[in-house]
């Protein structure tokens, strides 16, 4: 039986409302930053400020990413800004801090740190999701259906294999750009037509919608002069992003990058991949929630 710990959830969207949900289930919660949101659970209790929120915290909890620009906490349903360093000076010092992409002025003065963003469990959890929100997207700027379109998919982790099989079952014609020889075998025993990334530029002039998995630039100038002006760039990388974005600006190319979609499509089901994550990654450092 795991005795019963006090959680402070500070800032985060509603993914971390819902992971702090399930910790107030068998813990003591208290949350700051949440001002704009009304259906919090009665046994969570609101703060006036972090320092109340943190007083004698054993687990503090931070959304992802935790922060927009390494100063301030990324919490967007906060109508003040909550500065880390205001933060920091208030974190009990033996407290657990669990936080996705930890900025260093946490992750380097605490000792227990937790960046539950870098967990498996979490990444392949967050694939699913990814897609789906990938796709309302493609229906929802597009003035043609999933159905009989030409997808190009580039890069072969965990997102594209989410998205692959969906817009497979949607009739889509799909083609994914792999580096690694194992890749392209994959797809192809998948029945999926594939292509080296230094091919896609023949491609890219014959594709309705184009996903982009990988977060470093794979979509440069050459390949968005080729690119069909009717068609749409979908980027699912985390930053600093896959294409350049300045460029298909210049030359009116749509380009949509679409970062965490989790938290803006189905925040019910991010915010339990966090909590169950997190809840593994404590049990694994001897703390039982």
């Amino acid at each position: 039986m795991s005795e019963k710990k006090t959680i402070a959830a500070i800032g985060g969207d509603r993914r971390l409302i819902e992971a702090a949900k399930r910790f107030a289930r068998d813990n003591t919660v208290f949350c700051y930053g949440w001002d704009n949101c009304a259906d919090i659970c009665s046994s969570i209790k609101r703060c006036g400020s972090p320092k109340e929120a943190l007083i004698n915290a054993d687990i503090v909890l931070l959304g992802l990413p935790c922060s927009p620009d390494g100063k301030v906490l990324a919490a967007p349903l906060c109508d003040n800004l909550i500065k880390i360093s205001d933060l920091t000076s208030v974190i009990p010092k033996d407290a657990v801090i669990c936080g996705g992409l930890l900025p260093a002025e946490i992750s380097e003065n605490f000792c227990k740190c937790i960046d539950y963003y870098k967990d498996e469990l979490l990444q392949t959890g967050n694939a699913v999701p990814t897609a789906e929100g990938a796709i309302m997207i493609a229906m929802q700027e597009t003035p043609f259906t999933v159905d009989g379109s030409r997808c190009t998919v580039l890069g072969s982790g965990r997102i594209a294999k989410a998205l692959v099989p969906r817009l497979k079952g949607l009739n889509a014609e799909v083609t994914v750009a792999a580096r690694k020889k194992s890749d392209r075998a994959y797809w192809e025993t998948q029945g999926i037509k594939v292509c080296r990334f230094e091919k896609i530029k023949d491609i890219l002039p014959y594709t309705d919608i184009l996903f982009n998995t990988v977060p470093s630039l794979v979509v440069g100038k050459a390949e968005l002069d080729v690119f069909n002006e009717k068609s749409i760039v979908i980027d699912l990388a985390s930053r600093p992003g896959g294409v350049d974005f300045d460029y298909g600006k210049k030359i009116g190319k749509r380009i949509i990058w679409a970062l965490s979609l989790p938290g803006k499509v189905a925040p019910v089901t991010a915010g339990r991949i966090i909590y169950n994550t997190v809840v593994t990654l404590l049990n694994e450092k001897g703390v039982m929630v």
